[in-house]
C-alpha cells in the first residue's frame, strides 16, 4: 500500500464527505498551492429542459447561502500559501456578491470567460442563449503563470449532457489549463466543493496532489469511481 500523504488533520488524494468549512479547518495555515473550485452559484440551479424526470436533484446550498460562500472565501485565503492563485467559477447572476467577497482577500487579476461553445436554455422567448460561465482568477500575493499566456476568453467544449456525472460538472481539459498554469508538479490543489471529482482528476492527471470535500454521498461515490479508474491510492470515505 502506498504511504499516506497527510496535511494537518486530513489525508491528501482522498475526497472527504464533509462540509467544506469543517474540513478546511483541519488544514494548516498557508499549506495549499492552488485552489480551483466551483462553489454553488446561489441561484437554485436546475436544468430547464422539459423532461419527465430530472437526472439530478437540486444542488445542496445553492440558494440563500451567501454566508457559506463568504466563510469559504475567507478559509481559502487562510489555507493558501503566499504568492499563489485561486480560480473560482461563478455565474453572472450574482457576480456582484462573488466579486465583492473575493476582493476582500484576493487581488482580482482576470474575470475569465469560459466559452462553452454551445448555449443553454433559460428563457427561450425573452433572453439571449447563455453560452458562457465566469471564473474569478486572483492572487494571494503574486503568482506567475507557468505556461503560455492565454486570452481571458477560453474556448472549451462543455461536457455533453448524457455524459455528465454532476449537473454543473466542468471539463477536466479546462481545469488542467488552470492547474498547469498556476501550480507546479507535486503541489496541492484544493476544491471545497468537489462534486464528482473533476478538479481531483485534473490534479492527478497533471502530477499534483489534491485536498477535497463534498457533502453529497452520491457525488462522493461517483468521484471515487472516477479516481479508482485512475488507479491512485485511496481509502474509504469518512
Amino acid at each position: 500500500m502506498a504511504e499516506k500523504k497527510l496535511l494537518g488533520g486530513i489525508e491528501l488524494n482522498r475526497i472527504y464527505q464533509r462540509d467544506c468549512i469543517e474540513g478546511m479547518r483541519m488544514i494548516p495555515d498557508k499549506s495549499i498551492d492552488l485552489i480551483v473550485t466551483d462553489p454553488p452559484y446561489l441561484m437554485n440551479y436546475r436544468s430547464n429542459r422539459r423532461v419527465a424526470n430530472e437526472r439530478f436533484k437540486h444542488i445542496t446550498n445553492d440558494r440563500d447561502s451567501n454566508g457559506l460562500i463568504a466563510d469559504y472565501i475567507a478559509e481559502c485565503y487562510r489555507v493558501l500559501k503566499e504568492d499563489t492563485a485561486i480560480y473560482m467559477f461563478c455565474s453572472w447572476h450574482h457576480i456582484d456578491f462573488f466579486k465583492t467577497e473575493f476582493e476582500k482577500y484576493f487581488k482580482l487579476k482576470n474575470l475569465i470567460v469560459w466559452n462553452k461553445n454551445v448555449h443553454g436554455t433559460g428563457d427561450l422567448k425573452g433572453s439571449y442563449g447563455p453560452k458562457h460561465e465566469l471564473v474569478l482568477f486572483g492572487h494571494k500575493g503574486r503568482s506567475l503563470l507557468r505556461e503560455k499566456r492565454l486570452p481571458d476568453v477560453i474556448d472549451c467544449a462543455k461536457i455533453p449532457s448524457l455524459k455528465l456525472t454532476h449537473p454543473t460538472e466542468k471539463p477536466t481539459e479546462l481545469l488542467k489549463i488552470f492547474i498547469r498554469n498556476s501550480s507546479d508538479k507535486g503541489g496541492i490543489v484544493l476544491d471545497g466543493f468537489a462534486g464528482t471529482g473533476s478538479t481531483c482528476v485534473a490534479a492527478v492527471e497533471t502530477g499534483r496532489n489534491f485536498a477535497a470535500f463534498e457533502i453529497e454521498t452520491e457525488y462522493v461515490t461517483a468521484a471515487n469511481m472516477r479516481l479508482d479508474s485512475l488507479a491512485i491510492p485511496k481509502e474509504d470515505v469518512v
